[in-house]
């Protein structure tokens, strides 16, 4: 009996001893679409196949440049040349300009997120990436209710890689997320691209490294990539480049141990506002809140190719929810009782506004990601398709490839189609008495006739693509147009003729403005630290706020009711200007970025983030 257990003790002994390595490749920030990174990528993936011993590749994310079908489309093609397993996650270049809002991602490697084990180790890679969303990284709700199930699948003793494009640090808004979950399991390294360089640290006490880019810093033909090994001791990192260098440059002893700090989660806090509800849809919700009467809509993800509309009452209540197929971005309109929605993939619907019944849909041959907008149609266009009401409403849409499409909202035909705009079309378009306004990722603002479609003028500032003045909402008094954009520049357009007003680059303007009720102020959330109050008039100083907020990048439009300003800001919070000047904060939402705050009826607003929270309050 002895020698039986010993020769057990033995033979389990040896295993352990000698177990298969775990070898994989890593690649990240190929950024394909910028010059020669198709070549690089085509290098790496022959040197990646010359290596018989590894047993899959990760990509963490920024495959391509800018994320647009075409770049995908070859990214995919070479990748698919690889002979080992791929798994790979989008990064903040693959989403911010999409041309599907992140749908072609998942449609080529069916999914953003990936797990799967070999031997005892578990494999995880989340999405921090955001459509249409610049700058930093956000886990969203669904994913991270996704990551908890997959590691609660795994046995306790199970080794645990977590992969992702951000570090899980501040670059990523609610980072601590993902942490407080990892450090209930055997986390053993976190692996992250984004930041283009090779570098051994710690995220939270956690063992963390950060990938060099495919493409040098200096040379972009000095391509590379990491070759990970996992034995039972360590875990070593090399560097495989153009130069033909394999050196080792990080060593993680997997079996030393380390206390991973949790980190409380903020929680909403009131300040000063009159809070009279909350609602969680506990999902990604990408547009804006659309307030119709006494209803509240909101679009939400629903599985990776669904998508949820909520109705609510002013009190909270759900009147009716729907789901549908499609990944939906942009802000749904109204008019007439009818609600109109598109897709990504596509499709426009309408439903009955009260109730949710589905009335009609159609299909395009390409992305819908304009915010919609409804206008009252005064054209001459006859329509073929008998109306059984006298309702003039019409709905208009943009598209990736940057045509202007308006429909009757009642049957769904085509009334007329702009094909100026040669470029992605992502903003809510401002409607001004017979005129649509609009900024495409082409760099031109457009002003078209809303009865026929014609091009009234387009304007440009920046030549360069990402310049556009394409994320944010355009704002007028009725004599100029005004918009930002990412080169730092706030610019007045004349309403009719097309022409540079003025022009001021001081601001650190970037994709958010809006404008007083009267339209003698421009209010403007700069790209970091500063909130400004500006003549509409000449574009000079009222008031400037020092708000000491940092990097923010998401397209907001502030808002004026009875001389108070109502906005918020990247950190979850939102804040009052009242007609003195005095600054307030009113609550904290949470960590995540929050839309554009709507109002409802006297003195009531709605506010929603991305997490899809929202709040019901009133000013006091």
């Amino acid at each position: 009996m002895k020698i039986k257990l010993l020769t057990l003790l033995l033979l389990i002994f040896a295993s352990s001893l000698f177990a298969k390595n775990i070898k994989f490749a890593w690649i990240t920030d190929t950024h394909i679409g910028y010059k020669n990174a198709d070549k690089n990528l085509e290098l790496i993936v022959a040197a990646i196949n010359k290596i018989d011993s590894i047993d899959f590749i990760a990509a963490t994310g920024d495959i391509t440049e800018k994320g647009m079908t075409g770049e995908l489309e070859s990214a995919k093609g070479i990748l698919d040349k690889l002979t080992k397993p791929l798994y790979v996650l989008p990064g903040n270049h693959d989403t911010k300009w999409s041309e599907s809002g992140g749908a072609k991602f998942i449609e080529l490697w069916n999914d953003d997120k990936f797990s799967f084990t070999i031997d005892n180790s578990l494999f995880i890679g989340l999405n921090s990436a955001i459509p249409w969303r610049g700058g930093g990284g956000h886990l969203q709700p669904d994913d991270l209710i996704w990551l908890k199930d997959e590691l609660a699948k795994s046995d306790s003793g199970t080794d645990v890689y977590f992969f992702v494009h951000h570090p899980l640090n501040e670059e990523i808004d609610n980072w601590y997320k993902a942490s407080n979950i990892l450090r209930n399991y055997n986390i053993k390294l976190i692996l992250h691209g984004h930041g283009h360089e090779n570098k051994l640290y710690q995220l939270n006490k956690i063992p963390a490294v950060m990938c060099r880019a495919a493409f040098g810093k200096k040379n972009d033909s000095d391509w590379g990539f990491n070759l990970v090994t996992i034995d039972s001791g360590y875990i070593s990192i090399n560097e495989f480049n153009s130069k033909g260098s394999k050196s080792r440059w990080a060593a993680i002893d997997k079996n030393k141990s380390f206390e991973i700090p949790y980190i409380d989660q903020k929680k909403f806090e009131n300040f000063n506002a009159e809070i009279i509800w909350q609602h969680d849809l506990e999902s990604t919700v990408s547009p804006a809140l659309l307030t119709w009467k006494d209803k509240i809509y909101s679009i939400s993800d629903f599985g990776k190719d669904e998508s949820k509309i909520t109705c609510l009452d002013t009190l909270g209540n759900i009147i009716w929810q729907n789901t549908e197929y499609g990944i939906i971005r942009s802000r749904p309109a109204i008019a007439d009782e009818i609600l109109a929605a598109a897709t990504v993939n596509g499709d426009l619907f309408t439903y009955d506004a009260n109730t949710g019944q589905p009335l009609l849909a159609i299909g395009f041959d390409e992305p819908i990601t304009s915010q919609l907008v409804t206008i009252n149609y005064e054209g001459t266009k006859k329509l073929m398709i008998p109306k059984a009401t006298n309702s003039n409403a019409a709905v208009v849409l943009g598209t990736a490839s940057g045509k202007v499409y308006c429909y009757d909202l009642e049957t769904l035909e085509e009334i007329w189609v702009n094909k100026n705009a040669s470029g992605m079309i992502e903003t809510l378009p401002l409607v001004y008495q017979n005129k649509i306004i609009f900024g495409a990722w082409d760099g031109y603002v457009y002003n078209i006739d809303a009865n026929n479609g014609w091009l009234n003028w387009k304007w440009r500032g920046n030549k360069s693509f990402y310049y556009s003045p394409a994320a944010c909402t355009p704002v007028t008094n009725g004599k100029n147009v005004y918009v930002v954009s990412p080169d730092k520049d706030l610019t007045a357009i004349d309403l009719l003729l097309g022409k540079t007003v003025w022009e001021e680059n001081k601001y650190n303007a970037w994709e958010s403005i809006g404008i007083s009720e009267i339209g003698h102020r421009i209010f403007l959330k700069a790209y970091k630290d500063r909130f400004h109050i500006l003549s509409a008039k000449t574009g000079k100083w009222v008031k400037e706020f020092d708000m000491n907020f940092d990097t923010d990048t998401m397209p907001h439009t502030p808002i004026e009711w009875k001389g108070n300003v109502l906005f918020a800001l990247q950190d979850g919070i939102v804040y009052k200007i009242d007609k003195n000047f005095k600054l307030q904060k009113q609550f904290f939402m949470g960590d995540c970025r929050i839309h554009t705050i709507q109002k409802m009826g006297e003195g009531y607003f709605t506010a929603s983030n991305m997490d899809g929270k929202i709040v019901f309050f009133k000013l006091k």
